[in-house]
């Protein structure tokens, strides 16, 4: 089954700038770790998520629903903190079997240190086991160190759709589509991370 080859691979210890993390998929007792580390996230940053992540049911949703063989969210810890969230979403239409969604949310005090970054790469691995090609990511239109980040790893704007989203303001936004096919992003990402060596305990 997709969870017994999941977590066959997990914990992974990896290099961030300045330090390590380990990476392994979100489970049940993680519960209290997740709500914290979104109810932590700088207002700035919770404005833009898809859900409002204080809503209480909002994570019991998420938790009653985990199924890694349809959706696989992925946590990167330093310690016992979770310093990042990750999920690829393979919940696509039937005319597009072969493209998963990913999101990727880092801590305020994680920025730049390539948390993102392996958190994605690890995002698709799993993607192309499971036989995608293609990789959506969507953001709103003000998420422009989101759109950085994905645009170094590969990604291209495919389209723009104005006044698309609102943010939990109730402001609107344009919605930002990008994709890039996956080989072409692994190889641009294992450019990115060569510097520092990411995957420690590989084998």
């Amino acid at each position: 089954t997709y969870e017994m080859q999941t977590l066959a691979h997990y914990p992974k210890t990896v290099s961030i700038v300045d330090g390590q993390v380990v990476i392994r998929p979100m489970a049940q007792e993680d519960f209290d770790g997740v709500r914290r580390f979104f109810e932590q996230l700088p207002r700035q940053d919770r404005l833009f998520l898809r859900h409002d992540v204080l809503r209480p049911e909002v994570f019991s949703r998420w938790f009653a629903e985990l199924d890694y063989g349809k959706k696989l969210p992925l946590m990167a810890l330093h310690g016992e903190q979770i310093v990042g969230h990750a999920l690829l979403d393979g919940e696509q239409r039937s005319w597009s079997p072969h493209v998963a969604e990913i999101r990727v949310v880092v801590a305020d005090a994680f920025k730049k240190r390539a948390v993102g970054t392996v958190l994605a790469r690890e995002l698709f691995d799993q993607a192309m086991a499971r036989g995608y090609e293609k990789a959506m990511a969507s953001m709103m239109d003000s998420q422009k160190a989101a759109r950085r980040m994905f645009e170094r790893m590969g990604f291209r704007v495919e389209a723009e759709l104005k006044d698309h989203v609102k943010d939990l303001d109730g402001k609107k936004h344009n919605l930002v589509l990008m994709s890039c096919m996956l080989e072409d992003a692994w190889e641009k990402m294992s450019e990115l991370l060569q510097d520092f060596s990411p995957w420690v305990g590989w084998h």
